[in-house]
Formats: structure tokens, C-alpha cells, sequence
């Protein structure tokens, strides 16, 4: 079918081209009025400069589209091979050339005698013809020059690879896949953010209508996009693949592709922890994890009819992909801890929580699971940070006590969280942590019993937080703690918490 396209355009403009040499044949009066010296020089010069002009421009253009090629993708040459308007250049300077050898072959006078009547239009046609091979010249070169421009060769290739996708052409599709990845690729080790862009903005489109195996190849070659603009510290490309992958993960979502939203988180993990940490692009690792945060807001925001389990298990994955990436932060980057506190642990999780507590019935095991992942990740940070540092993870508790009083749910699952880090500080020895975390809620809630004696009931669950020995001892000793800093100073609870105490 894409044949039989290409071929109705080269016949059309070859009908064309030929119509208008006809026309001037046929139309073309008498208006040479040189002598047959001056036909035959004419000729002579007509024949030798349109040869050379043709030599040229195809020499030329072959090296330029040579250079392109190699810089690009090996498609350029079949996309020049495939220009109709070669037709229509090739039509008209043969078409001279050959009508000039013929006249310079009927000129039989003697020198500077008339020339005969008979041939006089067709030196007039001739003359034409001349003027219509420069014409074409310029415009077949500008739609060289077009066709060599990264934008053109990338549109061009996506849509062959559309029109493959609706062929259902898998591998087809596949190829034209990587030829547009080859262009990413080689754009991010050129440092050509622009280039970079289109081919990226393209694939993005391919993976919206592509099929499953589509999308899984461009998210794939997201990932290694990734690691040469990483590695050639080129910012721009970087930020474009990351936000091209949230664009991917968030249409998979709203159209319930939950494979695919999996397969972009993966995305997103393995780019931060195999090409960004630890390479000084922090930046970059926080805008990853910003996005994966935004992708479990999508999901968990949907309309609460057509939620499933399904969905929320994504929320929680992703946190917990999220936590290793922290994980390596802190092993390779000297700030990490900081880091962690401040983009992981603080507000981010905080909303991803808040919209959770929505969803009671689809929480995973009343939520246990997923503030375990927090204390693990938290529990890393306690002897690495400074006081300062984990003032980020108990203000955004403080605000909730403050303004979110009327989220039972929410306000139980963030006490358990402070009770849970106090109770590690206390086991790693950490004195000054274990008062940051008591007081940081202590002054605004009466002691929660209730939810001491649920976090005691599940120690079992705590066990691997505290290197699987008992973890009793050490909820009882933030208990004490608390009732200590209680007497010790006048508390003025928030009355509206009062639940907590019963």
C-alpha cells in the first residue's frame, strides 16, 4: 500500500514534468534569431554546463546526504531514493540535454548562415527548457536540504511506523522504533538537545497509539536514551526523557494500562539508580522521583467506582521502587541523607498517604506494609542525618496534626510513622532523635494508647525493622518517654484528636 503511494507520486509528477515539456514544444514560436555559429556554440554550452550541473548536484547532495546518514540514521538515503521530485529533475535535464545533442546534430549549414526556419522553435523550446532546469534546480535542492532536516527524517519515519502500527506490523513497527531511538541516541551523544527532543516527543506519540509491544520497546529505549544523555551530562535531553516517560506512564493510566504504568516506573527506577546516582545529577534524580510520586496521585485519584486493588497495590509498588532508589542515594551521594529526608520522606509522602487513607478497603493489610518501607528507608537515615535534616520528615506531620484533624485514618497512620522512627532512634541509641520525634507530636496530641497497644499487638510485623529481635522494649520506651515529657510540661493538645486516646 505505502508502495503503490510512493509509485502513484513519482508517476504523477513524471505526468506532470512531461506535460509541461510537451506544452513547450508545442507551443514554443520562432524567437531564435542567432545563425547557425551561434546555435551550435549555444548548444555546445548547453549540453557541457547542464552535464556538469547535474554531476554536481548529484555528487553533492550524495556526500550531504552521506554526512546526514551517519550522523542520524541510514534511513536518509532511502528517504532521498524515495523523493518523487527526483523524477521530475532527471526528466528535464535529460530531456534538454538529449533535445540540444539533437539540434547541434541537425545543424548541417555552413557557418554563420540562418538557421532554417523549421528548427528555429525548437531552439526557442530549447532555450525554455533551459530556464525550467534552473528553476527545478533551486527547488529540488530546498527539498534536499528539507528532507536532510532531523525533524523531516524523524516525521517521515514516524509515520511509516503509524502507518505499520495500524497494518498491525509488529516488527516493522519494532524497526521504525529503533531508527527513531538511533536518532535520540546519537542526538544525546552529540549533545543536540533539539534533535533530542523531536525524536523523543515522536516516540511518546508512537506509545500512546502503538500496540503493547510497542510501548514496552519505547520505554525500554527510554532507559538507555537515558544513560548516554547521563553520561554526556546533557541536562536538556535528560529532562525531556523523564518528562516523556511520565507523559507514557500517565496516559497508560487513565486508560487502565496498569503493565505499562509498571513497566515506566521500572523506567524511572532504573535510570535514577543505574545513571543518575551517584553521578552528581541529583537534580535530576529528584525530578524521577517527583514524577513517580505524581504517577500515584493519577492512579489513586481516579473516580472511586472504577477503583480496584490493583491500583493501589501500583501506589504502594511504586513507594517501595521509590525507597531503593533512596536507598542508593544514600550509599553513593554525600548530601543523600538530606536529600532523602527532604524530597522522600517529607510532604511527597505525606500526599501520597493522604490520598491513600480515601481508599480504607483497598489498603494492603490496613497500611502496615507500606509504613514499614518508610521506617526501613527511615531507619537508614537516623545515624547519617543531622537534627536539622529530619526536621523535614516531622514537619509535615505537625501540619497534619494542625489542619488534617478530621482524617482519623490519616492522623493514626503518621502517629504510628513518628512512634515507629522514635522506637528505631531509641534503638540505634539516638537520644536526641528519639525527643525530636516524641516532641514533635507529643505537643500537639495526649498520649495515644490505643494506638501503643495496636503497634505492640503487631510487633511481629516490626521485627525486621529491628534486626529481628523484639521490638516491645522500645515502643514502651517512647511511651515513657512521652508520659515524661507530658508532666514535665504544660501540653495543649488539639481536643479534636481526642479519638486517639480512647
Amino acid at each position: 500500500m505505502e508502495m503503490n503511494a510512493l509509485l502513484k507520486k513519482m508517476i504523477l509528477h513524471a505526468v506532470v514534468s512531461g506535460t509541461v515539456i510537451i506544452l513547450i514544444f508545442t507551443l514554443s514560436p520562432k524567437g531564435f534569431a542567432g545563425d547557425t555559429d551561434t546555435a551550435r556554440n549555444y548548444l555546445s554550452t548547453i549540453v557541457s554546463s547542464l552535464s556538469t550541473i547535474l554531476a554536481l548536484c548529484i555528487s553533492i547532495t550524495l556526500v550531504a546526504i552521506q554526512l546526514t546518514a551517519s550522523r542520524y540514521t541510514h534511513r536518509v538515503l532511502d528517504l532521498f531514493l524515495k523523493m518523487p521530485f527526483n523524477v521530475s529533475l532527471i526528466l528535464f535535464y535529460f530531456v534538454t540535454i538529449i533535445q540540444s545533442l539533437y539540434l547541434l546534430s541537425r545543424i548541417s549549414e555552413p557557418i554563420r548562415e540562418t538557421l532554417p526556419s523549421y528548427l528555429q522553435p525548437q531552439m526557442t523550446a530549447d532555450m525554455v527548457l533551459v530556464v525550467f532546469c534552473f528553476a527545478i534546480l533551486i527547488a529540488y535542492l530546498y527539498a534536499v536540504m528539507r528532507l536532510l532536516k532531523p525533524e523531516h527524517i524523524v516525521a517521515e519515519i514516524e509515520r511509516e511506523c503509524l502507518y505499520a502500527i495500524m497494518r498491525k506490523r509488529k516488527h516493522e513497527a519494532l524497526d521504525k522504533v529503533e531508527q527513531i531511538c538511533d536518532i535520540a541516541k546519537r542526538a544525546a551523544g552529540d549533545m543536540d538537545s533539539t534533535t533530542g527532543l523531536i525524536a523523543i516527543e515522536s516516540l511518546g506519540k508512537i506509545a500512546i497509539h502503538g500496540s503493547r509491544a510497542t510501548r514496552s520497546s519505547v520505554t525500554k529505549q527510554f532507559v538507555e536514551i537515558a544513560a548516554i544523555a547521563a553520561k554526556e551530562r546533557e541536562g536538556g535531553m535528560l529532562g525531556f526523557v523523564l518528562s516523556g516517560l511520565y507523559a507514557i506512564g500517565a496516559e497508560a493510566l487513565q486508560t487502565d494500562r496498569m503493565q505499562d504504568a509498571r513497566d515506566v516506573v521500572h523506567a524511572f527506577e532504573r535510570i535514577a539508580r543505574t545513571a543518575l546516582v551517584g553521578q552528581q545529577l541529583v537534580p535530576f534524580v529528584e525530578e524521577a522521583i517527583a514524577a513517580m510520586y505524581r504517577l500515584t496521585s493519577v492512579v489513586i485519584q481516579k473516580e472511586t467506582k472504577i477503583m480496584t486493588r490493583e491500583h493501589v497495590e501500583f501506589a504502594e509498588k511504586t513507594f517501595r521502587s521509590i525507597c531503593q532508589i533512596g536507598e542508593e542515594v544514600l550509599l553513593s551521594e554525600g548530601d543523600g541523607g538530606a536529600y532523602v529526608a527532604r524530597v522522600i520522606l517529607a510532604h511527597p509522602f505525606g500526599r501520597l498517604l493522604h490520598h491513600l487513607e480515601h481508599l480504607p478497603e483497598l489498603i494492603t493489610d490496613d497500611g502496615w506494609p507500606l509504613l514499614i518501607d518508610y521506617a526501613r528507608l527511615a531507619k537508614r537515615l537516623i545515624h547519617l542525618v543531622q537534627l536539622s535534616d529530619l526536621t523535614h520528615i516531622t514537619s509535615w506531620v505537625r501540619d497534619d496534626l494542625t489542619h488534617a484533624v478530621d482524617h482519623e485514618a490519616l492522623i493514626r497512620h503518621e502517629l504510628i510513622l513518628m512512634i515507629l522512627l522514635a522506637a528505631l532512634s531509641h534503638y540505634e541509641e539516638q537520644k536526641a532523635h528519639v525527643r525530636l520525634f516524641v516532641h514533635a507530636i507529643a505537643s500537639k496530641v495526649a498520649l495515644p494508647l490505643p494506638i501503643f497497644n495496636e503497634m505492640i499487638g503487631n510487633y511481629r510485623l516490626l521485627r525486621a525493622l529491628f534486626d529481628y529481635r523484639d521490638a516491645r522494649p522500645h515502643v514502651l520506651a517512647i511511651q515513657t518517654v512521652w508520659e515524661e515529657y507530658t508532666e514535665s510540661r504544660s501540653v495543649e493538645v488539639n481536643a479534636s484528636l481526642s479519638f486517639l486516646t480512647v
